[in-house]
């Protein structure tokens, strides 16, 4: 273990250091002014594909020809890629609340969300890194609703119940889970303690129960990606979604078994898969084929987990 001990410097040394390591930078004063918005610290997550190996080691050294506005450009087709993401969640965001909210409360009535009975009791789990945690899902997501109860003022309906309503204390689950964060949506649908009560919710978007609560979590770890605007486009994905292994009625790949799972392409396939039903003419697809044709010359599919044959899916494939 050693000592940090690197001093900040001027976008202009910044400059001059990218320089040292073998980058050509054609304007030096556009290339300050980049800096200036976007920080040095998050330009480098798109020098990595740039940098020389040796012995499995990545070098500060640049390969040859490698140029400032390909990384800038990198950046450019990533933050892109994450804006259309982010707009292809958040259409499947409203979709499943509207299932969780229409099929919970035809069951179990308007106040849903307060039963207590219908959730897994705490339990205390271990986490990867040793740590013990009790996952209570009915209390966190009461405190959360008394939290927003107590706290936003924006919300019209949410005043609006307040101020006619003393009882139940709680606004209806329609109320409650427009002031859930998605994380509450999926922390729900495994909370759920009888398997029959996620079935339906899952078989409207055609998907296993399990598999529905595993995509569901990693929809959210990808939702905070591109909310937190880290990168995106050749991630390793750290939450694994689980394996749709075939589907009778829509569209899916034809080699799930194959397919890898920690890439970003298996994440694009859920997301087409779910918009099927979530939102039929949706042009994500189209708009995602459009921004890799764009960037092609710059971005690896190979990094980003395509397979060769990827457009050749019906998933893929434009309506006649």
């Amino acid at each position: 273990m050693e000592r940090y001990n690197k001093p900040p410097l001027t976008y202009t040394e910044q400059v001059e250091l990218l320089k040292s390591r073998g980058m050509t930078v054609s304007d030096e004063k556009r290339a300050e002014r980049l800096l200036a918005n976007i920080s040095y610290y998050r330009l480098s997550a798109y020098m990595l594909p740039y940098k020389q190996r040796k012995d499995g080691s990545i070098l500060d050294a640049f390969k040859g020809g490698t140029t400032w506005n390909m990384i800038y450009n990198l950046y450019v087709f990533d933050r892109k890629l994450r804006l259309l993401v982010f707009d292809a969640i958040e259409r499947l965001e409203v979709a499943i609340r509207t299932q969780i909210i229409y099929q919970l409360s035809h069951k179990y009535g308007s106040h849903w969300q307060d039963r207590q009975d219908i959730f897994n009791p705490p339990a205390e789990i271990t986490l990867r890194d040793g740590r013990k945690v009790t996952v209570d899902v009915h209390g966190d997501i009461q405190k959360h609703i008394k939290e927003q109860l107590h706290n936003n003022k924006a919300e019209v309906f949410i005043q609006h119940y307040r101020n006619k309503y003393d009882e139940p204390e709680n606004p209806p689950s329609w109320m409650s889970v427009e002031i859930m964060y998605f994380n509450h949506l999926s922390r729900i649908c495994t909370g759920l303690k009888q398997r029959a009560d996620i079935n339906g919710i899952a078989s409207y978007f055609a998907i296993p129960p399990k598999t529905f609560c595993s995509w569901l979590h990693t929809i959210n770890y990808v939702r905070n990606i591109c909310a937190h605007h880290a990168r995106l486009w050749n991630r390793d994905l750290n939450i694994v979604p689980e394996r749709l292994s075939f589907s009778k009625r829509l569209d899916w790949i034809s080699h799930p078994e194959t397919a890898k799972r920690s890439k970003i392409y298996y994440f694009f396939c859920m997301l087409n898969y779910m918009l099927q039903t979530a939102n039929p003419t949706s042009p994500f697809k189209s708009r995602l084929k459009d921004l890799l044709n764009e960037y092609a010359d710059i971005i690896s599919l190979n990094a980003m987990g395509f397979p060769a044959d990827w457009e050749d899916e019906k998933i893929w494939k434009d309506e006649k």
